[in-house]
């Protein structure tokens, strides 16, 4: 659905805040530092299972235990960022978003924000959810709907970010 201003609208379904936090979780166990964990993890699995295999004690536990952890951490990420899509876009609420001269304009039950082009850090699509790196490379990561964004309006935004 399209704004008066030339942006588009959504009205928010009972399924938004899922379908968006399994697009952030996607994205976010891409990142590199989730990589390496998953590795680092996988790795002590494996010389837990040999450790176990050649007669030592307790050392299968330690693999089970890495496993249990980093599953804990994404089941974690996972009900942190859909509480927050929660609050941002309650089901019913109208989210509207508009690239304008300057930057972005979006609109969630949180307020309006107007984000510059120069803020943006990286824009990465995963699913339904748009993810905005704003500020410093290590900054927060806004959560938006992709149907917010025309595709045209999604490789506009990528081409202005300081990546």
């Amino acid at each position: 659905m399209s704004t008066p201003e030339g942006g588009r609208s959504l009205v928010v379904d009972e399924q938004l805040a899922s379908r968006l936090a399994r697009g952030f979780l996607r994205w976010q166990l891409t990142r590199p530092s989730w990589i390496v964990l998953m590795t680092a993890t996988a790795l002590i699995v494996i010389l837990s299972v040999f450790l176990t295999a050649t007669g030592s004690e307790g050392a299968a536990w330690v693999g089970i235990a890495m496993v249990v952890i980093l599953c804990g951490a994404v089941i974690a990420s996972w009900i942190a960022v859909r509480s927050s899509i929660l609050r941002a876009y309650p089901v019913g609420f109208v989210a509207t978003a508009t690239l304008t001269a300057e930057g972005m304009r979006a609109t969630s039950a949180l307020g309006t924000s107007d984000i510059r082009y120069t803020a943006f850090r990286r824009v990465d699509a995963a699913g339904d959810a748009l993810l905005l790196k704003v500020g410093s490379p290590l900054g927060p990561v806004a959560v938006m709907p992709r149907a917010l964004l025309s595709d045209a309006d999604i490789t506009h935004l990528r081409s202005t970010t300081s990546r």
